[in-house]
């Protein structure tokens, strides 16, 4: 697996409306790159804003003390934007897979400053719908403040929260309380959300304010924001029907690995055990691993070196999906030092290699033999 690293200096970068990447921007988030870290970097004393079109990804903002400052992990969130205060230092951005996702999407570009999406009418309630704003007096007797937000059916709208100066933490949950999002630390000062239709709730809390502020919360529709949702690719699924079908594996081993994929490079999903009968509804080219049907209705790879196959397995589907193995484990065993330690195990290149040579330690002990024979033969002389 490996992890891609970008790196992002703020303020460098024309302002461009989030969703207006093009498709050759999306970064696929699978096995082989289960993540990718950004590293942000700020000017001293400015400010600006990083812009995620996602698609069933978690995002994660840690400062330079490796303490997360913000969080967000939903499949309702389409697109973020966050703006970093001032003055915060650097922080690492993490994009990743939600749990029980195979692949998620993600496109990354910095803004001078959070973007301001459609117009909104200011309403004196803390409760507002699309195209609504709510105005939130923030002060050291009254540091903090929820509004209720309201995204109608079959409608997807973006959710904008403005707090410069507030030092603040912030929380979006739904109507049941389900954690969406949140921030601490006063890392962040400004965020964009587009989100599924819904119930919401978002909360501001500040801390060490001096003076009053007033900080902002708004929603519009993504039309009235003239944004779409992320479309990700069509991925390649394999669908097993569990009726009529001939042809079955049956686990030989006393368990086997269950892939999301056809080799020992894809993750675990789930196992086999001894005797368990699974239909088989395809193949790799290679012939090498097949899709089984689960019980659930779900469906997952195995080894054929670890089942025997049963039935007309003649007119297998074949999926065109890449053979991924996993790299070996990759070691140097290490000869014990004159102080008589243990050998040495660590990571190395893809060969294993050995610096133990019998020849070398034979002509040691041959000398020490031939040093001591000499000893003792003076020794005799002497008597």
């Amino acid at each position: 697996m490996k992890r891609l690293l970008m790196v992002l200096t703020l303020l460098l970068i024309a302002a461009v409306p989030s969703l207006a990447q093009s498709q050759a921007d999306l970064i696929t988030l699978n096995d082989a790159t289960p993540s990718i870290d950004v590293a942000i970097s700020l000017p001293p004393d400015a400010t600006g804003a990083i812009s995620l079109n996602l698609s069933n990804a978690a995002v994660t903002i840690k400062n330079e003390n490796n303490t997360v400052v913000f969080y967000a992990a939903d499949e309702r969130i389409h697109s973020l934007d966050f703006n970093i205060a001032p003055n915060t230092g650097p922080h690492t951005l993490t994009v990743e897979r939600l749990t029980g996702y195979s692949e998620a999407y993600v496109n990354v570009m910095s803004l001078p400053e959070l973007a301001m999406y459609g117009s909104a009418d200011l309403v004196s309630s803390n409760q507002i719908s699309l195209n609504q704003e709510a105005d939130l007096t923030l002060n050291m007797d009254h540091p903090g403040e929820t509004v209720a937000i309201n995204i109608p059916e079959g409608t997807t709208g973006v959710v904008t929260a403005s707090f410069p100066g507030a030092n603040a933490g912030t929380q979006l949950v739904d109507s049941r309380g389900l954690l969406i999002a949140q921030s601490g630390g006063g890392h962040v000062d400004g965020l964009n959300f587009m989100l599924d239709a819904g119930q919401y709730h978002f909360t501001i809390r500040s801390s060490n304010l001096t003076d009053q502020i007033v900080a902002g919360v708004r929603a519009v529709s993504t039309e009235e924001a003239g944004l779409q949702v992320l479309e990700a690719p069509a991925a390649v699924t394999e669908t097993v029907s569990t009726s009529n079908n001939n042809c079955t594996g049956i686990v030989l081993y006393s368990s086997v690995n269950l892939r999301s994929g056809p080799g020992t490079g894809y993750s675990v999903l789930d196992y086999g055990y001894h005797g368990d009968a699974y239909p088989i509804g395809g193949q790799n080219p290679q012939n090498s691993w097949v899709v089984i049907g689960m019980a659930d209705g779900s469906s997952a790879w195995v080894s054929r070196d670890t089942i025997s196959i049963q039935g007309n397995c003649n007119e297998l589907a074949v999926f065109d999906i890449p053979l991924r193995e996993a790299q070996p484990a990759q070691i140097i065993i290490s000869a014990p030092n004159n102080g008589n330690t243990a050998p040495v195990v660590s990571a190395a290149s893809a060969n294993t290699t050995s610096s133990y040579h019998d020849d070398d330690d034979d002509d040691h002990h041959e000398h020490e033999r031939d040093e001591y024979e000499r000893d003792e033969h003076e020794h005799d002389d002497d008597d």
